[in-house]
């Protein structure tokens, strides 16, 4: 089992990772900030449910019990500068924005796809 205090700092760690102060990340997980302070200084374990906010954050769950055994989560399971701070401002739109935000990157993500199509025509011409 992981150490509550281990936890506690791994917790830390990716709350200002976010940018986050306890408040602001305990409002996201909708907690008490008390309490965020308190998993943090490995006083308290959060519930499933904390868990599970802690995840719609963009906090890597299995990398905060994972530390203690040595496991290194992959590259994969962490989030980069840039993808943090577009899932900020995701999460910060409205529903209208969040609209807007997927579009832009549905368009980006496709605009992509067909350069790289062209691209690879002109090679075989």
């Amino acid at each position: 089992m992981i150490s509550k205090s281990l936890f506690g700092n791994r917790l830390k760690e990716k709350r200002k990772f976010l940018g986050l102060t306890q408040a602001q990340a305990a409002e996201k997980a909708g907690i008490e900030r008390e309490t965020w302070g308190k998993y943090e200084r490995g006083v308290f374990m959060p519930s499933g449910d904390v868990l599970l906010s802690f995840l719609n954050m963009g906090i890597d769950v299995s990398s905060l019990f994972a530390a203690e055994q040595g496991i290194r989560p992959s590259e994969n399971s962490e989030i980069s500068k840039e993808e943090s701070e577009l899932l900020g401002y995701y999460r910060q739109a409205s529903d209208n924005g969040k609209f807007v935000i997927l579009s832009v990157a549905k368009g980006a993500e496709k605009k992509a796809a067909e350069n790289t199509q062209v691209s690879a025509t002109h090679k075989t011409a």
